[in-house]
């Protein structure tokens, strides 16, 4: 194999292994809908850190990062 066969397969390489990283550092910003008893129950097991309530809207933020 020549040498531009092997920097190009290189670069590929390395091209794929970024893509994987970034793709695992993404985070899912959309929001999970759940019912109300799913919600009183994260409640009771201490798993939502903070909530907002806009009239029948309940949105919050679950202790580990996600969002519902």
């Amino acid at each position: 194999m020549n040498d531009m066969a092997k920097n190009l397969i290189l670069w590929l390489v390395i091209a794929a292994v970024l893509l994987t990283v970034f793709n695992n550092f993404s985070v899912d910003s959309t929001p999970q809908s759940m019912n109300y008893s799913q919600f009183v129950q994260q409640v009771q097991n201490q798993q939502v850190r903070s909530v907002t309530i806009d009239g029948y809207t309940i949105s919050g933020e679950r202790t580990d990062g996600s969002s519902f």
